[in-house]
């Protein structure tokens, strides 16, 4: 596949991870289930599309990917957290926007 192909599955993927954060993270949503459905998708596919997307364009496995991965693991805790109520709504919902912003510096700028 071009490279294209496989941004353009990670983008999708971020779109569904945070769809699914969005619904997933409300209090007491009937729709909690789709929300955790979305998550589970979007992961998925930010990882597959990313490890391809890595292998296509041949860049070894410097550091800024493994800063996604850990990023892209506290993505994966983050409704447990929030459901569990180790981290307040709000603090998830920062989390969630702080973790994204940070993912997308990494993978604009690779400073490492």
């Amino acid at each position: 596949m071009d490279v294209l192909v496989y941004k353009l599955l990670h983008l999708a993927g971020v779109m569904a991870l945070f769809m699914g954060l969005g619904i997933g993270l409300l209090p007491e949503s009937a729709f909690r289930k789709p929300g955790a459905i979305f998550h589970g998708i979007g992961l998925v596919v930010i990882l597959v599309a990313g490890f391809g997307l890595l292998a296509k364009m041949s860049l070894g496995f410097p550091g800024w990917i493994i800063a996604k991965l850990v990023i892209w693991l506290l993505f994966g805790v983050l409704p447990v957290l929030a459901k569990k109520k180790v981290l307040p709504l709000v603090a998830a919902w920062i989390s969630a926007l702080v973790l994204g912003l940070i993912a997308a510096y990494l993978g604009i700028y690779k400073p490492f």
